[in-house]
């Protein structure tokens, strides 16, 4: 697990700030229909694809390493294989980009690079006319299918998005010897039955038109733990442990009984009462 956020100072500070946080909401959404209509209705790819070419060149410095981060949560999202974390900054960004072995694989991949691009384009494009129209470029595919969206960062993951992000909230403050407890309880469920469990929610995220949107609220817990903890990166058995008490908030009445209970324990054995 490492730090993934962005960076808070950098997008307050940045003209496209905003756009991003948009990004990141229509990511939570993102129906299997709306991959393929970007797919299928990118009319400008030679255009976007000189756009990336621009701005793969020159971004760097914290930007890169931070988009670097971003393709590793993605990659885990969209379940595509993770770049090589050690290889050089500029080969890691670029690896979305690369052909994959298996057609297949390749046919889902390119219905996924309009996220990537639209990412790339909106903090890596420079603050320049230039720039704006390489953003403009890169983000059209995404920005035609995705905005306006009917989803903001209140309502990102559905209907109980404040109390699933409430759980992950109110981590950052607890005291290390609840934390612990959280990592004990969680390291004491047979891996099995945990990813038994990870695996009904992925089931009740697709069943409710939004295949991402669990895989998404796990990456939010992940920075929440590392701040909770002071650390990054930090124990997955954290992480595990407040994404089952928040994914147990934002999938209620989806998900069986027994499931709902399990993923709940780890965060219920700090002493913390989950809100539903």
């Amino acid at each position: 697990m490492s730090q993934d956020d962005l960076g808070a100072a950098l997008l307050a500070g940045h003209p496209r700030g905003e756009l991003w946080r948009l990004l990141d909401v229509t990511v939570a959404n993102l129906t299997f229909e709306q991959t393929a209509a970007m797919a299928d209705g990118d009319t400008g790819r030679e255009v976007r694809e000189q756009a990336r070419a621009r701005v793969l060149a020159a971004v760097g410095g914290e930007v890169a390493a931070r988009l670097a981060s971003r393709w590793v949560r993605w990659a885990d999202t969209f379940g595509l294989p993770q770049p090589d974390a050690g290889g050089p900054p500029r080969e890691q960004l670029g690896h979305p980009y690369r052909s994959a072995s298996a057609r297949p694989s390749q046919d889902y991949a390119d219905t996924l690079l309009p996220i990537f691009d639209a990412a790339l384009g909106i903090v890596g494009s420079p603050l320049t006319p230039d720039g704006e129209a390489d953003c403009q470029s890169l983000t059209a595919p995404w920005r035609q299918t995705c905005l306006p969206s009917k989803f903001t960062a209140a309502t990102a993951f559905g209907r109980h998005t404040q109390a699933a992000l409430s759980v992950l909230r109110f981590a950052v403050g607890m005291p290390a010897r609840s934390l612990q407890k959280m990592v004990d309880h969680r390291q004491a469920v047979d891996e099995d039955t945990w990813q038994q469990a990870r695996g009904e929610v992925d089931a009740a995220s697709i069943d409710a038109g939004f295949p991402y949107r669990a895989r998404c609220l796990y990456w939010e817990a992940v920075p929440a733990a590392e701040q909770a903890a002071g650390e990054s990166p930090t124990e997955r058995a954290l992480v595990d442990a407040l994404w089952g008490g928040a994914a147990s908030q934002a999938f209620a009445g989806l998900l069986n009984p027994a499931t709902t209970t399990l993923l709940c324990q780890p965060f219920r054995a700090s002493g913390a009462v989950l809100p539903g």
